[in-house]
């Protein structure tokens, strides 16, 4: 909302400047006299009513986007850019249907367009000009945040979210995410709450890929190391059929492989304090997807040839999910509030569908998310992320380079790192900045 009224009300400062001189040309044509103090006085009182109109249906639109379907499908589409420049459109409209009961010439309707031309053309190239203006000023102000604070060395603290924040870049709002979501569910645990007598914390990372998902799970167990946890990682593609979930869970009693205990009770039985990441969900088979919700809802594992039950009281399970990347990062490109982010998200992943050989489908139902304790949606990463990742990965090298040749080999590779992710980009950075 903030961000709309910012654009709107520049766009019109700047279309008020620009339509003064346009009055000026326009009355020496048509009239042959230069515009009079209350001719101005008249044309801002038109762009201060209809600024006022602007912003009017700007919040009625975001609230019929909360409470209609329909609504929130095209308004959840729109950039700020678009929005503002919807409401003044509608706002135009209302004038252009009060001033039709004015026009009973064709000399009327002549002065009538001309009046809208003047008073619409100056507006959009201020909604433009006010754009690109906002834009460069939020980016001016990342550079030189980033350059300031961007560090080689992992900060020393007892803070997840700064820690996080070091190692995986531009993902603020996934960080602050799993922060708040632990420190709850920490407290009513030490609380003896019952509801966390299951799992000590669950979530589900979606968005784009090569952006940090796996790489958050990875910084934070190990953070947690630091109170003894583990990490376990399990490539759900590689539990595509039924028999392979066995391997996680263990062959029942008197089946082949029934002495070999399964991957996860066997890790759980060695230490209780575990970070699980199951990658990717979508490859598994439906089996392994009905051991999760069972995981989820009762909070232990069996050991499948031995009947032993282990809890996950202690335990953190991650998972992550390409579905719906796309529209995920559009999701985290045009909202800002973490409610309507959350909605949009979750209505997105219960839409979304994927089919694979053999007829074999996949999709995340409600129940499943019901029992995750927070959706984390990860957004692409912008320009300023890549060179703050590249300059900490080269001085990591022990290469001394400047913050600036970083951000000019950033430009350079900047359309590999978005057509083919963060790894290759850093890979030809790196051979450029060593073969030199």
């Amino acid at each position: 909302m903030l961000r709309v009224w910012f654009l709107l009300t520049l766009a019109y400062g700047i279309g008020f400047f620009i339509v003064v001189p346009f009055m000026v040309i326009y009355e020496l044509i048509s009239k042959g006299r230069i515009p009079s103090s209350t001719d101005f006085s008249n044309a801002f009182g038109i762009y201060l009513f209809s600024y006022i109109f602007s912003l009017s249906w700007y919040a009625v639109l975001s609230a019929l986007s909360q409470e209609k379907e329909f609504f929130y499908r095209i308004w959840s589409r729109l950039d700020f850019f678009r929005r503002a420049l919807l409401s003044h459109g509608i706002a135009i409209l209302m004038w252009v249907i009060l001033g039709l009961d004015a026009i009973k010439s064709f000399s009327d309707l002549f002065l009538f367009m001309g009046s809208f031309a003047l008073f619409t053309s100056p507006f959009v190239l201020g909604l433009v000009i006010a754009n690109w203006l906002t834009h460069s000023i939020i980016a001016g102000l990342s550079q030189f945040k980033r350059k300031l604070t961007v560090r080689v060395k992992p900060p020393k603290t007892l803070d997840f979210a700064e820690y996080g924040k070091w190692v995986v870049v531009g993902q603020d709002y996934a960080i602050d995410t799993i922060q708040k979501v632990l420190t709850a569910n920490t407290k009513l645990a030490d609380r003896g709450d019952p509801r966390r007598n299951r799992i000590l914390a669950s979530f589900l990372f979606v968005g784009p890929t090569g952006v940090g998902k796996t790489e958050t799970a990875k910084a934070l167990a190990s953070w947690l190391s630091q109170d003894g946890y583990d990490f376990l990682r399990i490539d759900a593609n590689q539990f595509s059929d039924r028999e392979a979930v066995w391997t996680l869970l263990g062959s029942p009693k008197g089946y082949v492989g029934s002495e070999t205990p399964g991957l996860l009770p066997y890790a759980v039985s060695q230490n209780p304090k575990l970070v699980l990441l199951i990658d990717e969900i979508e490859k598994a088979d439906q089996g392994f997807y009905q051991f999760l919700l069972q995981m989820l809802d009762e909070g232990y594992v069996i050991e499948r040839s031995t009947g032993n039950v282990y809890y996950l009281k202690r335990a953190i399970v991650i998972i992550t999910s390409n579905l719906e990347n796309k529209r995920i990062a559009e999701i985290m490109e045009t909202l800002s509030d973490p409610v309507e982010i959350d909605i949009a998200v979750r209505k997105t992943l219960e839409s979304a569908k994927i089919s694979f050989g053999g007829g074999r489908t996949f999709r995340i139902t409600p129940e499943f998310l019901g029992r995750i304790d927070a959706v984390v949606p990860f957004r692409s990463l912008g320009f300023e992320d890549l060179v703050q990742i590249a300059y900490r990965e080269i001085k990591g090298l022990g290469v001394n380079i400047s913050y600036e040749t970083v951000y000019e080999l950033t430009q350079k590779y900047y359309p590999i790192a978005r057509e083919y992710g963060v790894r290759y980009f850093l890979k030809k950075i790196q051979e450029d900045v060593l073969t030199r």
